[in-house]
């Protein structure tokens, strides 16, 4: 009997040690989502053409990878040449990288004939790392 004791206490052990080691894993793979931290701010600008001003604020302490933006679900790229004109910089060449603590502007020139005042756009910044950050705005 005193065989079976030790196995079972052995036994008992290793779980509680694989129940330890998932869990401190999953702490450290967590930190990288509290040290990537990322205001978004969406604006309108209505003067003869419309378009919109992102502005994205890096907070976190590692660089952030921009590389995707989509407008009501759909991908910019897609979208130029029809509804929207341009986007400064252009994101569909190469991904805009945002350092910690920098502030970094995307404008978006739309397509005045494919917008109307009071449409409300969510915006969409994909980055690399496979996180979304939205904004919504209301064109003026």
């Amino acid at each position: 009997m005193g065989g079976v004791g030790k196995l079972v206490s052995t036994v008992i052990i290793l779980a509680i040690s694989l129940m330890l080691a998932i869990a401190v894993s999953h702490l450290v793979m967590s930190f990288s989502k509290h040290y990537t931290r990322v205001e978004v701010i969406a604006s309108s600008a209505h003067h003869g053409d419309p378009s919109i001003v992102v502005v994205i604020r890096n907070l976190g302490s590692n660089t952030l990878s921009i590389t995707d933006l989509h407008l009501n679900k759909v991908p910019v790229a897609s979208l130029i040449g029809d509804s929207v004109q341009s986007v400064n910089p252009d994101i569909t060449k190469s991904p805009i990288q945002v350092k910690p603590g920098e502030r970094r502007e995307i404008r978006i020139d739309l397509n005045p004939s494919k917008w109307s005042g009071g449409e409300i756009i969510e915006i969409s910044i994909w980055t690399s790392s496979g996180n979304k950050y939205y904004a919504m705005v209301s064109l003026s």
